[in-house]
């Protein structure tokens, strides 16, 4: 066996090993859930695997659980490690020789799958079936179990758990080490498991991407062109001309092939050495170093370039206008790790080039054809103009100068309007277009009504990042009408919304806000200088103050809140004025809006919070909320980082009667209960409470005062983990419509009541890995024919599901990880407007014909159904599906039928015993398949005919090693990867493919001779590896003359290259341990 380091030093480019820092067994309480927990055999495999795979994670920014001290002397586990395996997101199970004899692991193994999470089992020397032997008394374990037995501290029961574990965990996917396997390929399948499983969220583009594609093509053919290690490249263009669309796009093309990544957005905003010193901290957090403190930039300056070093980073600064910014978050890139790339957007080429950025991309202006599109989607939400438009359109174009941010402000203020209209904003328009933008946008301001102003302002200085229903609530509090004026903006282009209703804004727009607000009243505070503005202007006369936005420099590791993310500024000098102001600030009219942080605002500020609508507090240090506090006109109440709390507020205080929304994250310390005084809340439509850790005195039950929130419409209780039933009039809440309760582990049962909750909309009962349903409330969702969306994955005490209405808006069903699911109804099939269904149960022997009646699906994921041999016939029914994943089953063929999925776009078959795909070859059609992706199956010839997928333009085949021949494949194929292919000798179905673009062989070492290349004629990307001694010539290059990335990395000679004169693209030719001298003459005709 390998030691850890070898293993490590297999896996290069990942990330660099660290120190080997232990989360010990020294009690500690984590101050965030884990990533990942490691359960193993310490005396096995902690010194090489288990090891390796921690040292591998940790770098990258991965909260990994490893023990590394020795306390196996039993079965009772610390509550650290019960806590570390409660949070973890992943669990990797090693089972190894030894593993049983330590009721340690067995305990942990059972303990894990309790909590419902997600389990990845390495089965180290041992196979899968030694796993189940062990329920019978047999196989490699037996030895341990008989010893177990014949000590009085274990008792049947117990024992017959562990069994059970074992025997579950047996079905997961996994990997498999035998004797002679290479523990280093193995180290690299786990840690790009685990990178796949915590995959990063993509972030939102734009609406309409009109353009978009051409600009990421000319960007990354500017990229390819740099032969540099580290790339720094500039992304220069005035405000509005789409560098930050177009830097997210290129994030979100490269960030799921690196490790380390992170994308800081308005770098210019940090005028205060406070903010700058917080985008230091951000980068910090993002690459993965989460727990280093720093007094000032300086500092930052350090602990940044000694982070840097060797290390592979993808960074993106947006917006940045000086060099001091540059300086601070990007010391030391000299000693960046090859394949680094760092891009800087900014308005302004100067500080970019002074900084010696040499590599720049200029924004260019949309084309004529893709401006007149964008116009249009905003302007009449179609991409051409509506009849008798088409001359304004034309004129208003030449106007914006192609200039996204102008064409789609204009097309809102357009939407909807006469030509009139349109003709008298063209003269406005004309006269300062392309002068200032800002100017240009002030036109759309200026056309709002009093009411839309103030709430464009309160999004440009306080919402933007923030929810749109906490805006809404906080306007409706203000007396204003909240709905319309979101309606208006959002209908004129001042302001969007992603898919998660988080409120966005253009930094442009954004900026033009800011700047009104400064100089108008009621004022909008959150620099220090306005507020010593204030005080003067307080001495004279009343002032209005909108509200104030103070908050701490001290950055939180888990602070991620985006309010006032664009202005935040030293709290204690915005406080230590407000103090000292005192006297005239009782002169203001009371705030409606105020973010503090910590304990600075106390009793002396009762009076300004009399008329408070929407308070935000951080890291509130008491166990409750003050008593001095006014909540009479609050309707928005959040409490983050809620470490102490206990209670919300006393008996003896009058609630917040008009209260929408109430959000408590991170409470980790014994709130219990809420006060019973909340039934009182007639008003209150939203409760989030989030807990940071899972404290086992946090939440136990619900009131059943509770249960008279009659207008409650949303309610989230995630890691509630005591919480073990909901009152038995929790029915009462008949307006609920969205119920959250991840991973409420103690949960058992629904109330009978449930069934009265005919509103809801989005269940989630995720990872609720205890709860049952009786005769007496299986129906409880019978009557929800409103219900859109329901999770029962991770459910594993579930052997039949809930009956469903046949009535329903049903849309998804998730079925995952439900371990102890046993049959799926038979009328599944009456679900009709069902699109997502997902399956994941190893007690699973069938599915029901009733399947194929599924009318309106269109993806369905079947996996880790390893006792299901087969599909029904029926299947041809799914008349709209368009994705089929079947992974981890035991099934042996596809049914005939399948050729009926007229609407199949994507296929992908893993870890099957599937022998054959026959219907490839049939003259039946398969028209919209576009994806084959086949892994570890028993497929041994391929034959796609062009009858049957005259579409289809991807093959991915992974790892099926019975696989030999792959014979004819269809003329529209433009990419294929072939990868540890093993027993592959033929690719001759490849040779005619006029189309293909891509083609990557790697690993395929019985493979003697590629196919010519001469008909290729659209090749763009050629990758080999590892393959047979004999297939020593690439023939027919010379025909590929669109060919612009070679790789071969061979231990072969080549014996020729022909002809890469002709290859005028060619743009990267990278050659590995090959024989040059063989090539040299063609290498000789590159210029």
């Amino acid at each position: 066996m390998a030691t850890g380091n070898e293993i490590t030093n297999a896996f290069e480019g990942i990330g660099s090993p660290s120190v080997f820092a232990s989360a010990s067994s020294s009690k500690r309480t984590t101050q965030a859930p884990y990533d990942v927990f490691i359960n193993h055999r310490g005396t096995d495999v902690k010194h090489t695997l288990a090891s390796a795979i921690y040292r591998t994670l940790h770098p990258l920014g991965l909260r990994v659980f490893l023990d590394v001290e020795v306390l196996e002397l039993g079965d009772v586990i610390p509550v650290h490690i019960q806590d570390a395996m409660r949070t973890s997101f992943l669990h990797i199970a090693i089972f190894s020789s030894n593993y049983a004899q330590s009721p340690w692991c067995l305990a942990e193994l059972s303990f894990i799958l309790r909590t419902g999470s997600r389990v990845i089992p390495v089965f180290y020397d041992v196979e899968p079936a030694d796993l189940r032997w062990a329920c019978q008394g047999k196989g490699i374990y037996a030895t341990a179990f008989s010893l177990h037995q014949a000590n009085d501290r274990y008792t049947s029961e117990k024992l017959e758990e562990w069994k059970m574990a074992l025997h579950r965990v047996s079905f997961h996917s996994g990997y498999i080490l035998k004797n002679n396997d290479d523990e280093g390929n193995l180290l690299k399948s786990i840690v790009n498991c685990v990178l796949n499983e915590l995959k990063k969220v993509p972030l939102e583009v734009a609406k309409h991407p009109v353009g978009l594609d051409e600009a990421v093509q000319d960007f990354e053919r500017m990229a390819f062109e740099s032969s540099k290690n580290v790339q720094i490249i500039g992304i220069v263009g005035m405000g509005g001309s789409g560098k930050t669309t177009l830097a997210k796009m290129l994030y979100n093309k490269k960030s799921f092939s690196m490790a380390r990544c992170s994308f800081l957005f308005d770098v210019r905003d940090t005028a205060y050495t406070k903010n700058l010193q917080n985008k230091q901290k951000k980068l910090l957090q993002d690459l993965g170093f989460k727990d280093l403190l720093f007094d000032d930039v300086e500092e930052g300056k350090q602990i940044l370039a000694s982070c840097f070093r060797s290390l592979c980073l993808f960074i993106i600064l947006d917006d940045v206008d000086h060099q001091d910014q540059l300086d601070a978050l990007l010391p030391g890139i000299d000693s960046l790790g090859w394949g680094s790339l760092i891009i800087v957007t900014s308005r302004e080429l100067g500080v970019l080039t002074s900084w010696g950025v040499s590599s720049i991309y200029k924004m260019k202006g949309l084309h004529l054809e893709h401006a007149r599109e964008l116009l249009c989607w905003h302007a009449f939400l179609q991409p051409s103009p509506l009849e008798g438009f088409e001359v304004l359109v034309e004129m208003f174009v030449n106007v914006c100068k192609g200039l996204p941010l102008s064409l789609k402000v204009i097309g809102g203020l357009l939407y909807r309007n006469t030509k009139d209209y349109w003709s008298s904003q063209l003269n406005k328009i004309s006269r300062l277009l392309p002068k200032d933008i800002k100017e240009t946008l002030k036109i759309s301001y200026d056309a709002l009504d009093e009411e839309d102003k103030e709430m464009f302002l309160d999004i440009a200085c306080f919402f933007i990042g923030e929810r749109k229903s906490l805006a809404i609530a906080v306007w409706d509090g203000s007396e204003w009408s909240g709905v319309h004026g979101w309606e208006t903006l959002v209908n004129k282009c001042l302001v969007e919304f992603d898919e998660n209703n988080i409120i966005r804004m253009h930094d442009q727009l954004r900026d033009l806000g800011k700047e009104i607000a400064i100089r108008q009243s009621p004022y909008r505070l959150w620099l220090p200088e306005q507020i010593a503005d204030i005080e003067k202007h307080a001495a004279e006369k009343r002032v209005l103050i909108r509200g104030i936005i103070a908050q701490s420099h001290e950055f939180h590791e888990d602070f991620t809140a985006p309010v006032s993310s664009h202005y935040q500024t030293p709290f204690e000098e915005c406080m230590e004025l407000v103090r000292s102001s005192s006297k005239e600030f009782r002169r203001c009219r009371p705030l409606e809006l105020l973010v503090v942080r910590n304990n600075y605002f106390t009793e002396e500020f009762a009076t300004l919070s009399r008329g408070l609508v929407w308070l935000r507090w951080f890291n509130l240090g008491d166990t409750t909320l003050p008593w001095w506090l006014w909540l009479k006109n609050l309707r928005v109440l959040e409490l983050d980082v809620a470490h102490r709390l206990k209670e919300l507020w006393e008996d003896n205080v009058d609630p917040p009667l008009e209260l929408r929304e109430l959000i408590i994250t991170d409470a980790n310390y014994s709130l219990l209960s809420f006060p019973r005084s909340i039934g009182r809340l007639k008003y209150l439509k939203t409760i989030v409470l989030s807990v940071s850790s899972s404290k086992d005195n946090v939440l136990r039950c619900l009131p059943e005062e509770f249960c008279l929130l009659k207008s409650l419409e949303h309610l989230t209780l995630r890691d509630c983990t005591s919480l073990r039933s909901l009152p038995n009039r929790f029915g009462d809440l008949t307006n609920l419509r969205h119920l959250d309760l991840y991973r409420c582990t103690q949960l058992k049962m629904l109330p009978v009541s449930f069934k009265q909750l005919i509103r809801l909309q989005y269940i989630n009962l995720e990872f609720c890995c205890n709860l049952y349903f009786t005769s007496e409330n299986i129906d409880v969702l019978v009557n929800m024919t409103k219900l859109e969306i329901l999770n029962l994955e991770g459910c594993n005490q579930l052997q039949e599901l809930p009956l469903l209405t046949n009535k329903g808006s049903l849309r998804e069903l998730h079925l995952d990880y439900m371990h102890g699911l046993k049959e799926l109804p038979s009328n599944i099939g009456q679900l009709s407007k069902l699109e997502m269904l997902e399956i994941g149960s190893p007690l699973l022997r069938n599915l029901p014909t009733s399947l194929g009646k599924l009318s309106s699906l269109t993806s369905l994921d079947i996996s880790k159904c390893v006792m299901l041999k087969s599909l029904p016939d029926s299947i041809g029914g799914l008349i709209l599906l368009e994705n089929m994943r079947i992974s981890d089953t035991g099934i042996e063929s596809l049914p005939n039928a399948i050729v009926q999925l007229n609407n199949l776009q994507h296929l992908k078959v893993s870890r099957c015993p599937l022998r054959d795909l026959a219907f490839l070859s049939c003259s039946s059609s398969l028209c919209c398949l576009k994806l084959i992706d086949l892994g570890n199956t028993l497929v041994s010839k391929l034959s796609i005919s062009q009858q049957c997928c005259p579409r289809l333009e991807t093959l991915l085949v992974f790892r099926n090693d019975y696989l030999t021949h792959i014979e004819t494949l269809p003329i529209s194929m433009k990419a294929i990867e072939l990868n540890n292919c093993k027993n592959l000798k033929s690719i001759s179905g490849i040779g005619g493919l006029v189309n293909l673009q891509q083609l990557v062989i790697l690993g395929c070492c019985m493979l003697d001779e590629l196919p010519s290349f001469a008909e290729l004629v659209s090749l763009k990307e050629f990758v080999i590896k590892e393959t047979a001694t004999e297939c020593k010539k690439i023939k027919g290059l010379q025909n590929s003359r669109s060919l612009e990335i070679l790789r071969a990395h061979t231990s072969w000679q080549v014996a020729a290259i022909e002809s890469l004169e002709h290859m005028k693209n060619l743009t990267i030719l990278e050659l590995s341990a090959c024989n040059l001298s063989a090539i040299q003459p063609c290498l000789q005709t590159i210029k």
